[in-house]
């Protein structure tokens, strides 16, 4: 190399001085005015008296004011079903069903004894007959008559101690060979049947019941 070049090359000693007063300088920007513009750090207090810590306060530290936020949105509260009510116990009858509305309304209970009995006449041509059975207020009976000819009937009763005219009919009819229903009493008396044979031969009518009437028996006769 020629020697007016060498001449012109900086020497290593002037290279470093030169890297040393770079780095110097540098440093004292940083302190001086980085630090305080940037970071509100001021240890010189040089930043302070220049104003550049104010910076550092009103520098945005959040997202963009541009940005929109971003909201998350609360899961759906499902509401808690509510608790269903216990079952009341159900009450069971006497044989173990559970219980109904009673309608009592269509039972007629009675304490007398229940039977069934058959009783027969022979109605002359021209002749009738009665044939009834002692009943209280409200015992009733099921009833079924046959005749082996027409007669003419009247279905009624009387009061025990009436008189032969006073009485209550309840079915008549003036030729007929049968007849059948159910009968409750009204009144505390005698309720039963009279025929009466229009006809030229004998006629012989059987009747059937049963229920709470008493005994059957023929008025006037034992």
């Amino acid at each position: 190399m020629p020697q007016s070049m060498q001449n012109e090359l900086p020497s290593t000693r002037r290279l470093l001085k030169a890297t040393a007063a770079a780095v110097a300088v540098a440093a004292v920007i940083l302190v001086t005015t980085i630090l305080p513009a940037e970071f509100g750090i001021d240890p010189t207090g040089i930043g302070g008296r220049l104003g550049l810590d104010a910076l550092a306060s009103t520098a945005p530290t959040g997202p963009s004011p541009d940005a929109s936020p971003t909201r998350t949105q609360a899961p759906a509260l499902t509401p808690a079903a509510a608790p269903e009510p216990a079952a009341a116990p159900v009450e069971l009858d006497a044989v173990g069903q559970p219980v109904q509305p009673v309608d009592g309304s269509v039972v007629s209970k009675r304490a007398g004894a229940y039977h069934s009995e058959t009783y027969s006449v022979t109605l002359a041509p021209g002749k009738g007959a009665e044939v009834k059975a002692p009943m209280k207020a409200g015992d009733g009976m099921v009833f079924r008559w046959v005749a082996s000819g027409d007669v003419a009937f009247d279905m009624h009763g009387d009061h025990a101690n009436s008189t032969d005219d006073e009485y209550t009919s309840y079915w008549i009819e003036r030729a007929q060979r049968e007849a059948s229903g159910t009968f409750t009493a009204a009144f505390d008396g005698n309720h039963g049947w009279y025929w009466l044979n229009r006809g030229a031969e004998p006629v012989t009518v059987q009747v059937e019941v049963s229920g709470f009437q008493g005994k059957l028996f023929r008025p006037g006769h034992q």
